[in-house]
């Protein structure tokens, strides 16, 4: 617990640094790394001002960042579905997860999405292309906050998807701030 709350803080006070130019819709809220063709818009993780990149061992050379601000302007979607399983129906809006992809171009088939408390989940870029998976950057027409499912989340249509019919909440990764591409799959921290 202690961990995630010293993560959670660093996140924050590293999000906070930027340069006074930007607004805090125009600050990196999701780093995708990995095997991407997109030009990188960041340097290497440094572990010294990083702690959160390190102790979840995301170490890259180069990433693409990407904005609230770049997520809102793809294209919305809307998910009204349960979540928790069984729990009240909320109202999720986001771009598709493969919408995301494209901005950053992978070379590769796998994506292992990171959450803010290191819960990780390897994902097949097949089965987003299947389904409507979004990413999700408002609940109930809000935008998510950090401390409550945000920056953001991913969200499967099971009400709407016959295939995703009684899907486990497994999947659904909140608190989303980094996704890995990359071509084979590797054991995750629980």
């Amino acid at each position: 617990m202690k961990k995630t709350i010293a993560g959670l803080a660093a996140f924050l006070l590293l999000a906070a640094c930027g340069p006074e130019s930007q607004t805090a819709a125009d600050m990196p809220v999701i780093t995708v790394f990995g095997a991407i063709e997109t030009e990188p818009t960041r340097a290497a993780m440094d572990p010294d001002i990083e702690p959160l990149f390190s102790q979840y061992g995301l170490v890259f050379e180069a990433a693409a960042e990407l904005s609230w601000s770049q997520l809102a302007a793809l294209e919305q979607h809307r998910i009204d579905t349960d979540y928790p399983a069984g729990g009240p129906v909320r109202h999720f809006s986001g771009p598709l997860l493969r919408d995301v992809l494209d901005l950053v171009r992978p070379r590769e088939e796998e994506i292992i999405v990171t959450a803010l408390d290191g819960y990780q989940r390897s994902m097949a870029r097949m089965t987003l292309d299947v389904h409507d998976v979004i990413l999700a950057i408002r609940l109930d027409g809000d935008p998510i906050p950090l401390g409550g499912f945000g920056p953001a989340m991913i969200v499967w249509p099971r009400a709407q998807d016959q295939a995703l019919n009684g899907m486990p909440d497994d999947d659904w990764v909140w608190g989303v701030f980094a996704i890995e591409v990359r071509a084979e799959s590797a054991s995750l921290a629980p």
